[in-house]
């Protein structure tokens, strides 16, 4: 395939999947910022490993396992040095995205509304607290839909680490949640 044949069909695969591939980048950062920089990240990487992309994989997939591993190995660096954002003051992340985790709303009472967004800041504060191999996991498998061979893959573990990682962070989730369940 020459280049201009490879960028048109790179450029489209980006277009249609742009969506779900920022939708991962969001839950795997929990932040608009790094979600962009972490999906600018993969597509890059992805880009220089065209050639090797097999069509029959899944683009999604493909980029998904290239953006989880770039997000791991971001949380093993930032593990050895802590930087605290003066950009943003919001002491829970990004008062930007604050709406970024709710659901539609489809209910006219306002107690229902509240509580509704006040659950979900909850998900998303508990999410954050997971350590990231775990939340890696509970993002592929419980929100993305993978399967666990799938994460496996996507992870380069076996299927039963991503069994166990799974178990201990819905634990750790049920735990954090228990007011809410």
């Amino acid at each position: 395939m020459d280049e201009t044949a490879k960028a048109r069909a790179f450029e489209r695969l980006v277009r249609e999947n742009q969506a779900a591939l920022y939708r991962l980048a969001y839950r795997l950062t929990g932040n608009r910022d790094d979600a962009e920089d972490l999906l600018t990240e993969a597509l890059t990487e992805a880009w220089s490993d065209f050639d090797r992309f097999r069509h029959d994989d899944g683009f999604v997939r493909w980029v998904a396992t290239i953006m989880t591993h770039t997000f791991l190995d971001w949380k093993r660096r930032a593990s050895r040095a802590e930087v605290v954002s003066l950009d943003n003051p919001s002491p829970d992340g990004d008062a930007d995205d604050e709406g970024a985790w709710e659901l539609p709303d489809t209910a006219d009472d306002p107690e229902t509304i509240a509580m509704r967004r006040q659950f979900w800041r909850a998900v998303q504060k508990a999410l954050e607290e997971l350590p990231p191999e775990f939340k890696a996991v509970v993002v592929l498998v419980d929100m993305e839909g993978l399967s666990y061979e799938e994460a496996a893959q996507a992870l380069r573990c076996p299927i039963g680490t991503v069994r166990s990682r799974l178990h201990r962070a819905r634990t750790m989730l049920r735990e954090r949640l228990k007011d809410w369940l």
